[in-house]
């Protein structure tokens, strides 16, 4: 908070990097520095103030579960070397404004912190990313959970992909014993070692001296900030940085992600309380069930694959409100007067605990996701449904609330953690113990992937921006596992409440209050810049159609509101996407 310190010491607080990186003389050492910013320089916090992660032309992703040895963990190395959010963003017509903004800022920076030739270097840049993003692989291809496990050694890495140090950038991290990796876009990481062997140094420098300055960019002085807000902000969508985030909520949001822990236990100690969670754990058991009941009825499934669905639903676990435990960070260097030093440290205290899981049995205690943030996810090698107490407080859950709208809210969400491991490509990939094993036959496979067709075909025609679609075969695998939950939900709240659901309050029946809690737990909006990169990238619904492009496939929707053909959002019943 302190703005006038942070003015004062202006960009010294870079000097012990940029000096570090000016020394540079060969590749292998570029190498290490890569690696030192893809382990201990980049801040890991489970929080939405994240940082790009594609300075790097190779990301150390994670250090977590394995997907086939459950009971380890696994280094998890992916192809990088995109800042941009993804492949298109360097190649399709649409963006080449922002291509232009993008150059305009890398020069900006390179020029305040006293880069030679910023403007030739910037387009040098954009040149080195473009080759990048040409090799690198589509987001629809990252979605493949068997195709982007691709278990190797860094001494095979170095024989597949000569062109880069590996065994320096591993030591840079500090992970110069390890000998195992896990890597995603097999295909790309030899095009993407050979461009960084045929890369100039001097570009290869320069784009680094950019990456540490952007990330650490609201930890500066205001004319990098400036720089950042004008194109991370205004042009990118970034919503920390747009139209200029007032410094305590940036401030805030750095100790979410130094001390992220320390935010979370007091976030709960404040909103959080037993007997909501105690509630939501009812509600996942009485989802659980109603879920059972409908494996029992999946037409597509025989009874083998029914049964092996019924045993993984059995064995599901449901994570509810908050960890067991928070970090006490005892260790960590805190200063009152040294924010960016605070930062680093911060960066390299948490890449050292993930580290440290290499030499310990798997800890299911884990969250991925914190607390403080109304977010859902579900880890399937742990088959663990993690619901934060953000999204169990008003108006998402009340649990002094009408039963209909809580499971059409935050109901529809656990729900659909819940359904979507079996109704899902991700969920279908991992078998009744967690495990990376497809368990459906062959062609229980193909139904289900005409299923997935059809709703990628239903999504593919909206269009949320003039002569701008969705991308249907992005979009399908959520949709799916969301119009599962959403009937899940439905059925678990008539379970719940035991043939009442006929009431009225403020002239609503059950089933209509349900469907209006969707709509209201749904609403949202967005500035265009972040719409176009959620189109363009992003695997997750946009909220509109969570509920647009869901409930017309639900009979009950028809039944509930006395939809007729003719209404805007009517589907046509042969046409609707039924999974039972």
């Amino acid at each position: 908070m302190d703005e006038k310190a942070a003015e004062t010491k202006g960009l010294s607080p870079l000097k012990p990097e940029l000096d570090e990186l000016r020394a540079v003389s060969t590749k292998s050492q570029m190498a290490a520095l890569m690696g030192k910013l893809a382990g201990p320089g980049t801040i890991r916090a489970q929080s939405v103030y994240g940082r790009p992660t594609g300075w790097s032309f190779f990301r150390l992703d994670n250090i977590d579960q394995d997907r086939i040895n459950l009971g380890r963990c696994a280094i998890y190395l992916a192809a990088g070397g995109m800042t941009l959010p993804g492949p298109e963003y360097y190649t399709e017509t649409q963006f080449a404004n922002l291509r232009t903004a993008y150059v305009a800022y890398i020069a900006k920076v390179l020029t305040l912190i006293g880069w030679p030739n910023p403007r030739d270097i910037a387009i040098r840049i954009l040149d080195l990313e473009t080759q990048l993003a040409k090799v690198s692989w589509s987001h629809e291809a990252m979605l493949d959970p068997l195709a982007t496990y691709n278990p190797t050694t860094v001494g095979d890495l170095a024989e597949v992909a000569p062109g880069f140090d590996w065994s320096t950038f591993m030591r840079g991290a500090g992970l110069a014993d390890a000998q195992d990796v896990v890597i995603d876009a097999k295909s790309a990481f030899p095009k993407i070692a050979d461009i960084f062997g045929k890369a100039s140094l001097d570009v290869l420098k320069a784009r680094h001296a950019f990456a540490i300055v952007d990330q650490h960019s609201d930890l500066l002085n205001a004319e990098i900030l400036a720089a950042a807000i004008e194109f991370r902000g205004n042009a990118l969508g970034d919503g920390i940085y747009f139209g200029a985030a007032p410094r305590n909520l940036r401030a805030e949001k750095e100790a979410e992600a130094t001390i992220p822990d320390i935010v979370s236990a007091l976030y709960v100690n404040k909103y959080s309380s037993p007997e909501v969670k105690i509630a939501v754990q009812e509600m996942a058991e009485n989802m659980r069930r109603a879920l059972d009941v409908r494996l029992k009825s999946v037409p597509w499934m025989s009874q083998a694959s029914q049964a092996k669905a019924r045993e993984k639903l059995a064995k599901m676990r449901f994570a509810i409100g908050y960890p067991d435990h928070f970090d006490n960070y005892a260790g960590l260097d805190i200063k009152d007067n040294d924010v960016y030093a605070n930062h680093r440290r911060s960066a390299e205290y948490q890449w050292r605990n993930l580290v440290r899981r290499l030499d310990k049995p798997f800890d299911y205690s884990i969250w991925s996701i914190k607390p403080e943030y109304a977010t859902f996810n579900y880890l399937p090698t742990s088959n663990t449904v993690e619901i934060p107490a953000a999204l169990l407080v008003p108006p998402f859950f009340d649990i002094n609330a009408d039963q209909a709208v809580n499971y059409g809210s935050a109901g529809t969400i656990l729900g659909a953690m819940i359904a979507g491991p079996f109704f899902t490509k991700q969920g279908l990939s991992y078998d009744t113990s967690g495990q990376l094993k497809p368990w459906l036959a062959e062609e229980e496979i193909a139904k289900f992937s005409a299923l997935s067709n059809r709703i990628a075909g239903q999504y593919s025609t909206v269009q949320p921006l003039p002569g701008l679609h969705l991308k249907g075969d992005l979009l399908a695998d959520e949709a799916l596992g969301d119009l599962a939950g959403l009937q899940v939900s439905l059925d678990a709240y008539h379970s719940a409440v035991k043939g009442t659901k006929g009431r009225l309050l403020d002239g609503y029946n059950g089933d209509q209050r349900f469907f209006l809690g969707r709509a209201h737990m749904w609403r949202a909006k967005f500035v265009e810049s972040f719409v176009r990169s959620q189109i363009a990238t992003g695997s997750n619904e946009p909220p509109f159609m969570r509920v647009n492009g869901l409930l017309p496939n639900m009979d009950a929707w028809y039944q509930a509101f006395e939809i007729k053909p003719g209404d805007r959002l009517y589907i046509a019943p042969e046409k609707r996407v039924s999974i039972w």
